[in-house]
């Protein structure tokens, strides 16, 4: 790992996001300021990357500084968008968003189970895939 790729900071957001497996609770209408212990899918991965000095808008999927990824190369720390449950477009911009932790898991914040849980990104996007984005390393590793 090499910290001009930015991967030692993206491994400590998957750090602190597993911090939050157990701890956080989840919350519909959940606020940035109460985060890390309260949370819903948005706010987690807003507060995940705003303590890597990345503040991201609460429509994530519209992120001008997010770059659309490939599925076959998603890595560390990409957001990860499925539909809701009962996704509308018009009524949602994005569904629901996750944090990858590499190629094989998915960490976000669900109503389901009251909190953070980490699953496989297989299960993840049984409901399907909305989009990967990227935050390019320029917007988190300074010289």
């Amino acid at each position: 790992m090499t910290v001009s790729s930015g991967s030692i900071v993206k491994e400590l957001i998957i750090v602190r996001a597993r911090a939050c497996i157990g701890v956080s609770v989840y919350r519909r209408n959940a606020m940035l300021e109460d985060a890390p212990k309260v949370l819903n899918c948005f706010r987690f991965t807003q507060w995940l990357w705003g303590q890597a000095g990345v503040q991201l808008p609460d429509h994530q999927l519209l992120c001008r500084r997010a770059i659309t990824v490939p599925f076959d190369t998603i890595d560390t720390a990409d957001l990860v968008f499925v539909p809701r449950l009962e996704y509308s477009v018009t009524e949602d911009d994005f569904g629901h968003v996750g944090i990858a932790t590499g190629t094989s898991t998915v960490i976000h914040a669900t109503k389901w189970k009251n909190g953070v849980i980490e699953e496989p990104l297989t299960d993840f996007l049984r409901r399907g895939c909305l989009g990967i984005r990227r935050i390019p390393p320029e917007y988190y590793c300074r010289s």
